[in-house]
Formats: C-alpha cells, structure tokens, sequence
C-alpha cells in the first residue's frame, strides 16, 4: 500500500511521507515538484517543464536530466507520478496537498453561494481562509521565478477573494471577527475596492467612522496615483453612507455575471488536437487567439473551449463581439464603454484610457472567462487585456494577430474528411449520408472542410428531404459560383466575405486581386511574386496574415513552395472584379 503523503506548500515547502519529511532533491528538482504541485491532476507537457526548468539555456542533456528528476520523485510519490500523453502529470488528492483542500473549499464555498445555501457557503469559506497560512509561494525560495509567478498570483487572487466573499457574509453577525481577520490584508490590498468597502464598513459598524473615512483617503489617493481613477461608484456610496452616521451600511453583493455563453453546439465535430494543445498550455498563457479563414468554425470552437474550462473561472464567463453589425471594427473607445456596462459601473463619460484602466482594475481582482469574437484590429484587442493573469481571454478572428504580444495561438484547418461526413449526418441524418458515401464526398469537396459550409448544406439538406445527394452534388458541380449555394436562413457565406473585404488594407486587396487573376490554386512562390503589387514579399505576407492564403507547414525550398487560397476566396474576389 502506498505511504500516506502529505504536501506543504503554506509555510516551509517540503512532503512529508508516511510521517516522515522527504528527501525532494536539489533546487531543480524542488522546482519541478513546485511547478507539478500547481498543476496537480494536469499533463505538463515536457517542452514547457524544460523551459521552466532552464529558461532559454537548457543543456543538451536537459530531456535526460528531466528524466533523473522525475524518477527520483517517484520514490516519493510512487504511481501517483506518471509519463502521460507528451508530459508528466502528478495526481494527488485535496487530502494530500493543502493547496488543492483550500482551492475545494474555496469553490465549494463559491457553488454554495450560488445555490443560495449561505450557511454552507459562510462556514466553508472560512474553512478555507482558517487553512491558508503566510508565506505562501515561496516553494523553498522558487516562488519568483517565471514558471510558478502565474500560479502564485493566480492562488492569491482566489484566496482574496474567499476573503472578501466570507467578509460580505459575516459582516452582519459578527464585524469583530471581520477587522481581526481583514487588518493583515487591506493596508497591502488598497487597490482592491471591494476589500476596501468590506473594512471601512466594518469600522463603521464598530463605531469607527472616523478610521473608515481615513481608509477611503488612503484608497482614494492609490487609484489615482496607480491608476489614474476615481474610486468606483460602489465605494463611493459606501463612503457617503459613513458621512451621514447611519452605521451599518447595508451590503452590496457583487455583479454576478454567470456563464452568458452561447449553447455548446451539440454537434460539434472534431478539433481533438486543437483541444488538446488548449487543455495542455492554456492557464500558463491565459490568452488565447484562435484564428483560420471564414467559415472554419472559430467562435464555435472558442464557444465549446469556455464552456469545458468554465469551472477554472468561477466569477462568470462572457463574450463581447468585436465587430460592429455591418462587420467592421468597433473602436477602443466603444469596447471599454460595453465592458463597463457589462461588468454594472458603466454610465460614466469618460475618456478610453480611464474607461480601461477601471476594466482592467475591476477584472484584476477576478477569474473571469472574457471571449472577444470576430476582432479585427490588434490595438483593440491589446488594449482590453487584463493586467493580472487571474483571468483567461480568448479571442477568434480571421487575422492571425500576430502582434498581439505572448499568447496561445491555434490556427483551426480545415475538418477531415471523415470528421466533415460525420457532422453532414448529425445534420442531414446519418443514414441518408452513409446510403450515398460517393455523393456525400463530392458535396463535402465543396465545402473544403469548413466547417460553417457544411452546416449550410446540411440545414440545406434537412429541408429539402426529397433531394437526393445525387442530385445536389450535381447541383454544386454545375452551379457557376459555388459561393452562392451557401446560403440556408440566416447562415451565409457571401456577407461574410463581403464584410472581411472591407476590413482589409489597401496592400491586402491589390495583393488579393492580383493572385485572384492568376489560374486556380495552389500556387507556385514565383508565380504569386511575379503576380504581386511591390513590395512582393511584404503582399504576400500579408495575404498569409489573413488567412487568403496559405503556405506549407514544414520548411521547404521557395522554389518548392507551394500556396493554396480557399475556392470560396478565389471566386468571390473574381466575381466581385
């Protein structure tokens, strides 16, 4: 039977192993079971525990010397340690890790409060507040570097919060128990208003106006030296409920924003490598830019990604579409003005630059899931980032962003062929579309993998249930335009295009007319230079930028390469000429 472990990381870092304290190696080594300890019950891929472990110098001998590591801290933690996939995952429990027992209590205390069960909530919270312990985040001296500052940052936000959360509960049945625990936290904690309202509202209840009124000045003169801001119209209605005396002033529980995502579509096909690569770095890069052509099914996939990670940010999950309805950007300016309104302190004029440094202070001090659809503009997008990385984003667009500065990126290719059959018959029932393999083949050819195509003609299909396959793929062989076949309700393609046009910059359309003039893809290297308006390569970099084109995904040769621009690109740029 395995030794009964036990993992400190509040206080000294060390294990302790069937009673006994274990021996957790050298530096790196202690560094690996820190790293693994914050993801406990995740895969850390190898390449990223290399990067932690010797940053931009890693030995030649780094993939071995990882290997020594790992086995020597399977004398410690047995099975409990494993090679998984393409990295090593730890899986302890809440009961073998204080880390892991104050994050359950932390959400179970959170999923009580939810369900309107204050008492469990209260009694859970300060469970979990009783159990942390200062310092925490040191791990033996390792808490600074770069791989652990995100999971340090990102627990002592989650234990702020608690803090808060049990704060907002007790302060009417006991606001003695409130300012002993609150003391060692709000002189360190001024730009968090909330805890700021929660002590200078405890100090009221107490009889100490005269001291809340001082706080509010302390927090007061932070915002604006720090932030460039006014204290936030919460705690300035509590401010002015201490000036008029009447005591204790009543609670002000915060915006809940909950999931506001749309439906997880039930049918959603494929994207298992994409997924994968999400569930293994996103939390250690919190934003997440998911890019491909039209039509390839991104606001689907970023839907269906918030939705499976939704748990890891218990203080709501939104979406902000980045587009105006005619598809062109929105500006800065009226981004930061809906995020303000979404988040309930909106209302106020006020230039973008303190619109966003009041999103930014509002958001540092939450896990929120924040995804900004169909961007366009990289300044937008830069500038609505969150400051902390408490906080996950992802952000779809039909650019690839590729100035937006250290995030995830995941380029969305087109369905497989046998992942395209399988959504047509979830759509257009399966049986009609296996009766017809050949058919079904040839009208998917036509879709090249889109994913929104082969939901256009899947709902196509649904109504006309007298069409045979044979027919309709006849259909879009004869058709002039196959462009103008995806259409069926509200889903259309042609507006999209239409609307992406408009949003490219001048280089992009001379390039996009002048490849779209040249004989069908795939294209050869001198043919597109040849064909591009000067400076060539800068053309056909741009083209790459938003997805018109693309290029093999292995080095080759220039005269070897060879670029291909989706049939739906090709024609409509032809047509529109």
């Amino acid at each position: 039977m395995p030794p009964v472990i036990e993992c400190r990381t509040f206080g000294a870092f060390s294990v302790i192993s069937g009673g006994i304290s274990a021996d957790t190696g050298g530096p790196k080594q202690r560094l690996l079971l820190a790293l693994l300890l914050c993801r406990a019950g995740s895969v850390v891929g190898v390449g990223e525990l290399i990067d932690a472990l010797w940053a931009d110098t890693p030995p030649r001998t780094a993939r071995k010397n990882l290997q020594v590591y790992i086995c020597k801290l399977r004398r410690v933690f047995g099975d409990r340690l494993g090679y998984v996939g393409r990295g090593y995952r730890l899986q302890i429990g809440p009961d073998e890790c204080d880390l892991l027992r104050f994050e359950r209590l932390a959400q179970h205390g959170r999923q009580s409060l939810r369900e309107g069960d204050v008492e469990v909530a209260l009694e859970t919270f300060g469970q979990a507040i009783a159990l942390w312990r200062e310092p925490f985040g040191d791990f033996g001296g390792f808490g600074d570097e770069p791989c652990l500052a995100a999971e340090v940052t990102q627990r002592y936000e989650l234990f702020l919060s608690t803090l808060e959360e049990w704060a907002e509960l007790e302060l009417d049945r006991d606001c003695a128990a409130v300012l002993d625990v609150l003391s060692g936290h709000v002189r360190s904690q001024l730009l968090r208003e909330r805890l700021g309202g929660l002590w200078m509202r405890a100090l009221a209840s107490a009889g100490r106006a005269n001291e809340a009124l001082a706080h509010y000045g302390l927090v007061r003169r932070a915002l604006a030296d720090e932030l460039g801001i006014d204290p936030s119209p919460e705690l300035a209605l509590t401010y002015s409920q201490v000036i008029s005396g009447s005591g204790r002033t009543p609670a002000t529980r915060p915006l809940a924003l909950g999931n506001q995502l749309p439906r997880d579509l039930p049918d959603f096909v494929g994207r298992a490598a994409e997924i994968d690569q999400v569930a293994e770095r996103f939390g250690a890069v919190n934003v997440l830019v998911v890019s491909g052509p039209i039509g390839s099914g991104k606001s689907a996939f970023a839907v269906h990604i918030g939705h499976l990670v939704r748990d890891n940010f218990p203080d709501g999950q939104v979406m902000l579409d980045l587009a105006e309805a005619d598809g062109s950007p929105k500006s800065v300016t009226a981004v930061a003005a809906e995020l303000l309104d979404l988040i309930g302190i909106g209302g106020q004029v006020c230039p973008p630059s303190s619109a966003l440094a009041r999103w930014r202070s509002w958001i540092a001090r939450r896990r929120l899931l924040l995804v900004l659809d169909n961007a366009v503009r990289e300044d937008v997008v830069r500038a609505v980032l969150p400051g902390s990385r408490t906080s996950g984003v992802i952000v779809t667009s039909r650019h690839r962003l590729s100035g937006v500065e250290s995030v995830l990126r995941v380029t969305l290719p087109p369905l497989t062929d046998t992942e395209g059959v399988e959504l047509l018959g979830r759509i257009a029932g399966r049986g009609r579309v296996l009766a017809d393999r050949r058919s079904a083949t040839e009208i998917l050819d036509c879709c090249e993998g889109l994913p929104l195509a082969v939901r256009i003609v899947g709902a196509k299909l649904t109504a006309l249930r007298h069409l045979r396959l044979l027919d309709y793929s006849a259909r879009f062989r004869d058709s002039p335009c196959v462009l103008d076949e995806m259409a069926a309700g509200e889903l259309e393609l042609r507006p999209r295009y239409e609307a992406f046009y408009r949003n490219l910059t001048e280089l992009q359309k001379a390039a996009y007319h002048a490849v779209a003039w040249l004989p069908p893809p795939p294209f050869e290297h001198d043919q597109v230079i040849a064909a591009l308006p000067a400076p060539g390569v800068r053309a056909l970099e741009s083209l790459f930028e938003c997805h018109l084109l693309s290029a093999p995904d292995r080095e080759v040769g220039l005269g070897y390469a060879r670029y291909d621009m989706p049939a739906f690109a090709y024609w409509f740029c032809r047509k529109l000429a």
